[in-house]
């Protein structure tokens, strides 16, 4: 019996338990690899509709037209509850500026702002460029889907 070669049963569980451990590493970091470009694709879009909000306000502030501030008017308490679920604080805007509501674009209002392939709803205010995301609301690390925005007034 001893002069017969082959794996021994020891040999084979630690084999085996090695390629557990490197299969497990492997999905690990292939998972963590797919969060972050998912985190990273919603922060662009987060700022490709903040720049499409604030090039429509920039045309709106052209020709005064308020037919360009596309989106449905919120409720100011419903933008604050949003915002305080997403621990952020809201822009203060002055009191001189007329038009300080909050909108909500649906893939409607956006695809008319220039935004297209988008799921999303985002809530968003013209004069201070604000733009939360409320659909997906936080990223894989519990970051809010917000940005405040270049203010035109400041």
């Amino acid at each position: 019996m001893k002069s017969q070669k082959g794996i021994t049963m020891v040999s084979l569980v630690i084999t085996v338990i090695i390629l557990i451990i490197l299969s497990s590493i492997g999905i690990t970091i292939g998972t963590n690899s797919i969060s972050s470009s998912n985190d990273s694709k919603l922060t662009s879009e987060l700022l490709m509709v903040q720049h499409a909000v604030l090039e429509q306000y920039t045309k709106f502030q052209t020709v005064k037209d308020k037919g360009i501030l596309v989106g449905n008017k919120m409720q100011l308490t419903e933008v604050q509850a949003i915002a305080q679920e997403l621990g952020i604080t809201l822009v203060s805007i002055p009191d001189n500026y007329s038009n300080k509501d909050y909108y909500r674009l649906d893939k409607a209002a956006l695809l008319e702002i220039g935004i297209k392939d988008t799921n999303d709803e985002y809530i968003i205010n013209y004069v201070s460029g604000e733009v939360m995301n409320i659909t997906q609301k936080t990223t894989s690390n519990n970051n809010a889907l917000y940005v405040k925005g270049n203010s035109f007034y400041q």
